[in-house]
């Protein structure tokens, strides 16, 4: 088998520049994650149907791990290969890895702050929402078939 490399570097940007995007962007833990990745790789750029996203989320529920990161790493294995699974993975993990460091870093250098608390309780409602739109929206298109 003969691999055109301009076309497969060129897939591999394109895939790590969603996954980087969706690393930046989904909040909500693996429900609002998974929502978050259908609405993109079905919705707007049909990279696959919607009952093979079923089925590749009925396969992940059925092994260990963080369910979110290993359907972002399916896309990328049925996009591009290995090597798409292991760039969709890297460029989804790297972002919350690399804020996760950051915010660490910070706390380690600037203690507790109360000034924060009340944000962070004000993003709790809305990460509650998110997840509960992403289960009712996936359960209803999963309950069809």
């Amino acid at each position: 088998m003969q691999v055109c490399y301009p076309v497969l570097m060129r897939e591999l940007i394109t895939i790590a520049g969603l996954f980087v995007r969706l690393g930046l962007t989904a909040f909500g833990g693996p429900a609002a994650h998974i929502a978050m990745l259908e609405a993109e790789v079905v919705g707007r750029l049909k990279w696959m149907e919607r009952q093979h996203f079923l089925d590749l989320m009925g396969a992940t529920n059925l092994i260990p791990g963080p369910n979110s990161t290993e359907m972002v790493m399916h896309v990328g294995l049925h996009r591009a290969g290995i090597a798409g699974m292991v760039v969709a993975g890297l460029a989804f993990i790297g972002p919350a890895a690399g804020l996760t460091l950051l915010l660490a870093v910070c706390y380690v250098q600037y203690g507790s702050l109360p000034q924060v608390a009340p944000l962070l309780f004000g993003v709790k409602p809305a990460v509650l929402v998110l997840i509960g739109a992403a289960v009712y929206k996936l359960g209803k298109k999963a309950l069809k078939h």
